[in-house]
């Protein structure tokens, strides 16, 4: 076991390690199964995945449809279908920041894991505006990320005493925490400080509040270097506001597997 140093930083692209990082970094169960049904049950000729998501490509092929995969890089998408144990013949990739898709009413559906979460700050209205403007009239845009509720209070200790040695655990502590840690260890902008997420979680295992196995995985996933900017707390008032002021006329919040995801929802938006 080999602790980090506080000079530490990643040798390797987001990307390619995509394999390594557990819901709900990637789609959990009850999201994808809330997202097939409600997809098949709505119009969805016209779809458009946010990211190179394999879960998103693997329901949108169980559903047939032939969707639009954007992505800032060709490399991110050549990458992750690796990863698949599926072939995607049946979908148009896209090469493009999601702040220049300047398509208008095409979209039936729009779907995106931790859009917002890679979106700077300055940058986020101008990419519901754009999301808003792809969609068809009565159109959805299926957006997850992390966000701090109204008045919530610091969750991050309570969750690592809960699940670090729980008997019966689904996953690695790492999903039961990643967003805790994330929000405390955001800046006053709410960007992830991953210097701070590496010496707090040094600090677990030489406390022994987790065990090797798991302090191993999460040391990985957190060895962003300084220059990383994933803005891993989003408050709820923030994203309320500007989807109201861009004209989506309707929101929904929906919160699946809560033990992973309670500061994860959904937000349904519909044009």
């Amino acid at each position: 076991m080999t602790n980090f140093t506080s000079d530490e930083i990643a040798s390797w692209d987001y990307a390619q390690i995509w394999n390594k990082f557990p819901v709900p970094a990637r789609p959990s169960k009850g999201e994808l199964q809330f997202l097939e049904k409600e997809i098949a049950s709505s119009p969805h000729d016209n779809v458009l995945i946010l990211g190179s998501t394999i879960e998103y490509r693997s329901l949108c092929k169980r559903l047939s449809v032939k969707p639009d995969v954007a992505d800032f890089e060709r490399s991110h998408y050549e990458i992750l279908t690796g990863y698949a144990e599926e072939d995607f013949d049946n979908e148009n990739f896209l090469e493009v920041d999601w702040l220049e898709i300047a398509d208008k009413n095409k979209y039936d559906v729009i779907i995106g894991h931790r859009p917002i979460n890679v979106i700077g700050k300055e940058a986020l209205e101008k990419f519901f505006k754009r999301m808003h403007d792809a969609l068809k009239p009565g159109g959805v845009f299926y957006c997850k990320g992390n966000i701090l509720y109204e008045d919530e209070t610091e969750q991050f200790d309570r969750l690592v005493d809960k699940w670090a040695f729980a008997k019966k655990r689904e996953y690695p502590l790492f999903s039961y925490i990643e967003v805790q840690l994330y929000f405390h260890t955001a800046d006053e902008n709410g960007y992830v400080d991953y210097r701070l997420a590496r010496q707090i979680v040094d600090k677990l295992i030489r406390d022994r509040r987790c065990s090797p196995e798991d302090y191993e995985l999460i040391k990985l996933l957190v060895s962003m270097s300084d220059e990383a900017r994933f803005r891993g707390l989003i408050r709820e008032d923030e994203i309320r506001q500007i989807v109201k002021k861009v004209g989506f006329r309707k929101q929904e919040w929906i919160v699946l597997d809560n033990d992973i995801c309670a500061n994860m929802p959904i937000v349904k938006l519909v044009k």
